[in-house]
């Protein structure tokens, strides 16, 4: 658990205590009926309380149900935490010849809030492959998530599925949160079915070396998808040319 975090959780707990505290001691000490105005602050800082509980039972409860990924020669094992609460994982063996395509993705580590040189946010990622598999006459996805951008085992896992000749795509659109799916396995199995925003992965290089590229070619994508729909409708193209107009 994030250091970060569980000192905003003690800072947050420790508001509403204070919350509670400050306005019931007067009132027990100087009873006046002009203070009941503060049990505004008393119900106020119950509800921190019990929200800053219940967000650390989740924090607890995520950060001893990991789920975890294996790449083995011919198939893919995973054991997946996917609801918060529950007994069991889902555990899934997922031979290579079930795979459809993988797609290479970051997902969202977390948002920082800047407060010098004008502000903004600085969002931190990491690396993520989306798995689309074929299994009991369905399409199924299993997102398999890294540590950062310099993790090794990103490359291990690209060159294995090289290996086995799966079809490799790349989203820059993040679709996961660290803690939490972004968007839930059905939302992302519509995303990939309906998206024009995902282009091939090259065939040759690694993570790293290829992130410069794909962001070029994404670029490139992403202009032909307007040029496409423009000659379909020009109206779009005068309204991009409108200056002031957000496109």
């Amino acid at each position: 658990m994030d250091r970060a975090l569980v000192l905003a959780l003690l800072l947050v707990a420790a508001i509403g205590a204070t919350s509670i505290g400050v306005p019931v001691a007067p009132m027990v000490t100087f009873w006046n009926p002009w203070l009941l105005v503060t049990l505004i602050f008393v119900a106020t800082g119950i509800l921190l309380l019990v929200r800053t509980v219940a967000a650390a039972r989740t924090i607890a409860w995520r950060a001893c149900h990991r789920s975890s990924f294996v790449l083995r020669e011919g198939w893919i094992g995973t054991t997946e935490w996917n609801t918060m609460g529950a007994e069991d994982p889902v555990r899934r063996m997922i031979p290579m010849q079930e795979v459809v395509s993988v797609i290479v993705s970051c997902r969202i580590l977390r948002r920082v809030i800047l407060t010098g040189n004008g502000g903004g946010t600085s969002t931190e990622t990491a690396p993520i492959l989306h798995v689309l598999f074929d299994q009991d006459g369905r399409r199924r996805i299993s997102s398999v998530p890294f540590a950062s951008h310099e993790d090794p085992a990103v490359d291990t896992w690209i060159e294995a599925l090289r290996k086995h000749r799966i079809e490799l795509g790349y989203t820059a659109r993040p679709l996961s949160w660290k803690e939490e799916d972004h968007l839930g396995d059905e939302a992302r199995l519509e995303y990939f079915a309906t998206t024009e925003e995902v282009i091939d992965f090259p065939d040759t290089g690694g993570w790293l070396e290829n992130t410069t590229r794909l962001d070029h070619r994404r670029h490139q994508n992403l202009r032909q998808v307007r040029e496409q729909a423009e000659r379909l409708d020009p109206a779009l193209r005068e309204r991009r040319l409108t200056p002031g107009a957000c496109w």
